[in-house]
């Protein structure tokens, strides 16, 4: 008899694992629709092309780690080797700019490489993760983060370890990429034979070489290259990290591996998991819908490898926390350019604040670039009960306002007493 067993680089996920994948989908769903994201899910598979674009000729992922086959049809597809390709091509097949200005999708699901297995990393393994286009605001880098950071928190994943850094742009990533290529070209005869071929093509991936990448230490950063426009940026995505309570080190050789990555990029790593500590990671991609063929329209994202998670939490054993859906939903929406710093500390105040976590009480809001008419529409849209307004007076007298959208009526509240008066808006809900 042959005896049958799972590939090479696969495993079966028996009932006893299975269960904390589920404590961790739940985790993670429950932070998600938190924070405004909704499910999508999109096929296990797509056209070569689609991911050859999308991620870069030359990283490791196309050249070498990708699943490719040919159907009946001849048509050349690849078993999806990371999520952010799939979702951007379904925004833009399914046209989901034009349903509202800011689209915040989020996914579970396996992925593919042909890599070598190592501890926590297989050839068919699962992610979760999330992409949010529209915003092209630092406020929006700030929220991801504090998402990601939250989730690991959740978790008890206490020595989790958030590392960021700033690519720059199509402005000022040349000049960075012209002094790196010079540097490199220097030292070309010690570096390994897939770091002598990326030299020329793509520089950047010389840094995230697991060989050769330790040993450049006096490389040129890029920190010294950031134009008028990508300085201010990261240090407002700082700024906001820390006044939120945001733990961070700022690390200017962090680089992805995949090439659609500009400005903010970020990791984050544990030291449960020895060599390979990698648990998620992500950034800003600005230009991959437009370079897929749809709208000029900024984006971010970030993806968190389950495996990996569920081995750093049972090296510490903590317990994962399981959430319910939310039971009522608040928008935070702010008047003016002045107040939208002050409104997304609120946002975040509300939506890390325990008590309204144990009462699941979803917050969103964010969207401080657009006029107070609209941000009530997307209030109504989102199917929020109430809208808090942060104005200049508001902010001046430290109260806020507090908006019915199934009445219109509105009261002023000291913002001291705003928690204790929505847990008693929640508790009425639960009557009703």
């Amino acid at each position: 008899m042959v005896k049958y067993q799972a590939v090479r680089g696969t495993k079966d996920i028996l009932p006893a694992e299975a269960a904390h994948f589920q404590a961790l989908e739940k985790a993670a769903r429950g932070l998600f629709e938190r924070f405004g994201f909704e499910e999508i899910r999109t096929p296990t598979f797509e056209t070569v092309d689609l991911f050859q674009r999308s991620l870069g000729e030359t990283t490791d992922v196309v050249q070498k780690e990708m699943y490719v086959f040919e159907d009946r049809g001849g048509r050349k597809l690849a078993l999806r080797p990371e999520g952010t390709a799939g979702v951007v091509r379904a925004f833009i097949e399914h046209h989901l700019s034009q349903t509202s200005p800011f689209c915040k999708l989020f996914y579970i699901g396996p992925m593919f490489r042909a890599e070598r297995p190592q501890a926590g990393r297989y050839r068919e393994f699962w992610q979760t993760g999330a992409e949010y286009f529209g915003n092209a605001a630092p406020e929006a880098d700030a929220e991801l983060l504090l998402l990601v950071q939250t989730l690991f928190r959740q978790l008890g994943l206490k020595e989790a370890h958030l590392k960021i850094n700033s690519l720059g742009d199509a402005k000022c990533r040349p000049q960075y990429l012209a002094a790196l290529t010079a540097h490199i070209q220097g030292i070309l005869p010690t570096l390994c034979e897939d770091c002598q071929r990326r030299a020329l093509k793509n520089p950047l991936r010389v840094l995230d070489c697991k060989i050769d990448g330790p040993k450049l230490t006096h490389v040129p950063t890029i920190d010294k290259f950031w134009c008028d426009a990508c300085r201010p940026h990261f240090e407002k995505v700082q700024d906001l990290l820390k006044q939120a309570g945001g733990v961070f080190d700022v690390v200017p050789r962090l680089v992805r591996g995949l090439d659609y990555y500009t400005r903010t990029v970020f990791e984050i790593t544990s030291s449960a998991l020895g060599a390979q500590d990698a648990l998620a990671a992500g950034g800003r991609y600005d230009q991959l819908v437009k370079e897929l063929g749809g709208p000029d329209v900024p984006a971010l994202g970030f993806a968190m490898g389950m495996e990996r998670v569920i081995q750093a939490i049972q090296a510490g054993n903590p317990s994962a926390a399981i959430k319910r859906l939310p039971q009522l939903k608040i928008f935070v929406a702010a008047v003016g350019e002045e107040t939208a710093q002050q409104a997304s500390l609120l946002l975040n105040e509300l939506r890390l604040d325990s008590r309204l976590i144990q009462k699941d009480i979803q917050v969103e809001g964010g969207y401080f670039g657009k006029k107070l008419g609209a941000q009530l529409q997307l209030a109504d849209k989102s199917g929020a009960a109430y809208v808090i307004i942060l104005g200049e007076d508001e902010i001046k007298q430290k109260k806020v306002t507090l908006k019915s959208l199934q009445t219109g009526l509105q009261e002023t509240l000291e913002k001291s007493h705003l928690i204790p008066h929505l847990l008693s808006l929640d508790a009425q809900k639960s009557l009703d």
